[in-house]
């Protein structure tokens, strides 16, 4: 999935880096062969973006937003902007929350698919508040899937065959191009203000 990587003896000195503040953190959704791929190419630890589980083989890693760019977040970096790691998850949260676009759905076949127009869809699940409000138009379990960073795809498992047409949905999208944006096909439901692996009975 990450064959642009490739393994190396030594890594040369990055460049210097314009100031980093904690209102540039944002989250950035990742699967986990991003990380185990860093680490196979020999990445020095302290070079690897910082990161914490999010549900299954997705994690959340964070990233300094610039005007040009974005620069991932390693501890090292954290530190030089004055950001304690375990303060991480919530100004990331904080910060894509107050400067995210508007959130719009669309509906296709039985699945909703959430849209932001930044390519940060799948950035959308750390946001706690947002799945509240979803929630409450829900008459079953809220099912969601992130088969690409920005494509968020959801559904009402109360509703006839929803579940299999969000398969077919995920499916189509994680097979529009096979590159570093691909994310996960599992499908995860939302309990408890958290996202657990959905496992249909």
């Amino acid at each position: 999935m990450f064959g642009f990587l490739k393994k190396a003896r030594s890594f040369p000195t990055p460049p210097a880096l314009p100031p980093l503040t904690a209102a540039q953190l944002r989250p950035r959704i990742k699967h986990v062969d991003y990380i185990r791929t860093l680490r196979e190419a020999g990445v020095p630890p302290d070079q690897i973006p910082d990161h914490v589980p999010l549900c299954g083989d997705l994690l959340v890693t964070y990233a300094f937003d610039l005007p040009d760019t974005f620069i991932m977040a390693t501890s090292k970096l954290l530190h030089s902007a004055g950001i304690a790691r375990e303060d991480a998850p919530r100004l990331a949260r904080e910060n894509l929350g107050s400067t995210l676009p508007t959130v719009s759905f669309q509906t296709h076949d039985g699945c909703g698919m959430a849209m932001t127009g930044g390519e940060l869809e799948a950035s959308l699940l750390v946001l706690n508040g947002l799945w509240k409000v979803v929630q409450q138009d829900i008459s079953g379990e809220l099912l969601v899937t992130a088969p690409r960073r920005n494509r968020l795809l959801m559904c009402d498992s109360a509703h006839g065959h929803a579940v299999d047409a969000l398969r077919t949905q995920t499916l189509k999208f994680s097979r529009e191009f096979q590159d570093q944006h691909c994310l996960s096909n599992q499908i995860m439901v939302r309990r408890d203000n958290a996202w657990s692996l959905f496992a249909p009975h």
